[in-house]
């Protein structure tokens, strides 16, 4: 079987190439001021659900109004400065009142509230409002950030945010951070306009020379070494390339085959600029490798050689690089599964599969127990939870936000499952297996490989689809 994978490093490529048309836009595209002169901000909840709309500098050429995304480079703003607009200027004095709402500030005496927070939107229906520099602008415009809210509780989720399926709002990719007023109308802050290049992946020769022999799974870092697992009939590996062509080599147990490889990555990209009170680094994750732990899946199909009838053949393992003689031990065992796809091949369709980190550093997989379940590895513990229940075979899972998962199962069928009401939402179908899922931190999109060798883009919390490249072989997107 040829096991063929699209690298992060072409998807990016697409990506910046995006990034430089909407530059040259930025130009001839100019946004008005859009505030209003009131001494309170006016707020409220949608009853339609919906993230931001933009246009240039996204990951496609093509304008979508249902697309969470950013563009290039604002003429009025510096696009890597997180600092929300009003800070410098918020103040209360005597001609002004009471000013001191997020998006108010006080000018000349004069309380301005900007149209972030605002329902009904102050632009429409000429323009719309971008929540990144607080002023009505085309909806082509770039470096903006636009779109309705979402209902919350009382709260209400604007762009750059998403309930959290309780009552409050959270931020997501292209945002860090977030605003809300007192009346808990929430939007996004410390948003990507720009998708910096802190360092670049190892080329393509150097990728697909024996660091791919006999890959099965493959994972980029957030700082770009790449990881690859294999699936060979002798002993399998864990592989780590440098992007100066290193290569480091941890062997796994026995010859039990190998399945899918994950490292703990950042859900956004963090912002360099601004002030201390307004922008914080957030913690990084405790260490294994790199930037991030890396966790690996054993995936014994259960009449295959040495995985026959051994229970202790197949689970969740996690890289121990303090123990040479056990460097990839299995911390969860699983049940003995298989599956028909996605790849119509008995080894690598068998055991857990759908590994992917949470933003909580604990471990989520699928079919550990039986097929369909979606499991959570407590790595601290040792513990192994169902977390719900789908319909059929779990084949792949990518983390969208602090609580979101985006989980595909056998036939096609994308579910957003949310890690703190263990319910699960449907998004979108495939309609072809889904081999694996990757989050881009820039965008907050999500990169389906599909059995049918398509790859697509997908918009998790509006189940939008877009096509983006076609694969000579079944493999997986990283």
């Amino acid at each position: 079987m040829e096991h063929v994978h699209c690298t992060r490093a072409a998807a990016a490529l697409s990506l910046l190439l995006a990034c430089a048309a909407g530059e040259e836009e930025s130009d001839t595209t100019a946004g008005s001021t859009g505030v209003t002169t009131n001494t309170a901000t006016t707020s409220g909840t949608s009853d339609t659900a919906g993230t931001a709309s933009t246009t240039a500098g996204t990951d496609s050429d093509a304008t979508s109004s249902e697309t969470t995304a950013v563009t290039t480079q604002d003429p009025t703003t510096d696009p890597t400065d997180p600092t929300d607009p009003t800070d410098s200027t918020d103040s209360t004095s005597p001609g002004c009142g009471l000013c001191d709402e997020p998006n108010q500030q006080c000018v000349d005496d004069v309380c301005v509230t900007s149209c972030q927070g605002q329902d009904p939107d102050p632009c429409g229906p000429a323009q719309v409002c971008d929540v990144i520099s607080g002023e009505c602008v085309d909806a082509n415009a770039p470096c903006s950030l636009a779109g309705p809210a979402e209902s919350c509780g009382d709260a209400s989720c604007g762009p750059g945010t998403v309930c959290d399926g309780v009552d409050a709002c959270i931020p997501i990719a292209p945002c860090n951070f977030m605003e809300c007023t007192g009346d808990g109308a929430c939007w996004g802050t410390a948003c990507s306009c720009e998708r910096k290049v802190t360092c670049e992946e190892a080329t393509a020769e150097l990728l697909n020379g024996p660091f791919s022999s006999d890959i099965s799974g493959i994972d980029f870092a957030d700082d770009c070494n790449a990881w690859s697992v294999t699936l060979s009939g002798g002993q399998e590996f864990l592989r780590k390339l440098t992007p100066a062509g290193d290569l480091t080599t941890w062997g796994g147990i026995g010859d039990y085959d190998q399945g899918e490889v994950r490292v703990l990555r950042q859900l956004t990209i963090p912002q360099a600029k601004g002030s201390t009170e307004t922008l914080t680094s957030a913690p990084a994750p405790a260490h294994v490798e790199g930037l991030g732990e890396v966790a690996l899946t054993y995936v014994c199909c259960p009449t295959c050689g040495d995985c026959n009838n051994n229970p202790l053949a197949r689970g969740v393992a996690r890289l121990d690089e303090e123990n040479p003689m056990m460097p990839l031990p299995i911390v969860i065992f699983a049940e003995a599964t298989q599956g028909m796809g996605p790849f119509e091949n008995k080894w690598l369709d068998g055991g857990p599969q759908g590994l992917t980190w949470g933003e909580d550093r604990v471990l989520y997989v699928g079919n550990t127990t039986a097929n369909g379940d979606y499991n959570s590895a407590n790595l601290d513990t040792n513990e192994l939870t169902v977390e719900y229940a789908f319909a059929a075979r779990v084949t792949a899972s990518a983390p969208v936000s602090a609580v979101h998962i985006l989980v595909a199962i056998i036939g096609g069928g994308l579910y957003r499952f949310n890690t703190v009401t263990k319910q699960a939402d449907f998004a979108v179908d495939l309609m072809s297996d889904v081999t694996s899922l990757s989050h881009d931190p820039f965008t907050g999109h999500v990169y389906a490989s599909l059995a049918s060798l398509e790859v697509v883009r997908v918009e998790p919390f509006t189940g939008e689809v877009e096509p983006f490249a076609t694969m000579p072989g079944k493999g997986r997107v990283a």
